[in-house]
């Protein structure tokens, strides 16, 4: 492509840009409908040659980019959803346990994230201070300190009295 042809396919796209985005809405919201117009301008100033018409070619290139981020976006969507479903509780409740379980889940989703995933790679994970040193690119001490932290959050929150229920 020349690089007047780019420049008019440039300016052709410019001139329409705000009214592709608002096309592009129709499937996303605003910053992925900005997403499906760039990935649309880099895919016609790609072409070896200008299209016969450029500006239809532009809206049915957005609406494609729209449509299937649209459809990806609610694949992801329907995936978590079934993730978190079938991942049940982090803990198992038991007759005789003397942590409550939802109280010990609610507890380790308060830690930081930093904190979360050490403290589940050591305990769920069953990996040495070492491996999470390599998992998480820190040094062992950070991981080692970190875990203590998170520990010693965990502790202050579960051993809290709890409040008694009056009738």
């Amino acid at each position: 492509m020349s690089h007047s042809d780019v420049e008019q396919l440039t300016r052709i796209v410019t001139e329409r840009a705000a009214a592709l985005v608002l096309y592009a809405r129709q499937w996303l919201d605003g910053a992925s409908a900005d997403d499906a117009v760039q990935e649309a301008l880099v895919a016609l100033l790609a072409q070896r040659e200008p299209p016969r018409n450029p500006t239809a070619w532009m809206y049915r290139a957005v609406r494609n980019a729209a449509i299937d981020a649209a459809r990806a976006t609610e694949r992801r969507r329907r995936r978590e959803q079934s993730v978190a479903r079938e991942r049940g509780s982090w803990f198992v409740l038991e007759p005789d346990a003397r942590l409550d379980a939802e109280l010990a889940e609610q507890a380790l989703r308060r830690l930081s994230p930093q904190h979360r995933e050490i403290v589940v790679l050591r305990i769920w994970g069953d990996l040495a201070f070492a491996e999470i040193a390599e998992v998480t690119q820190l040094s062992i001490s950070t991981v080692h300190d970190r875990y203590k932290a998170a520990l010693g959050e965990l502790r202050r929150v579960l051993e809290k009295p709890c409040p008694t229920k009056t009738n």
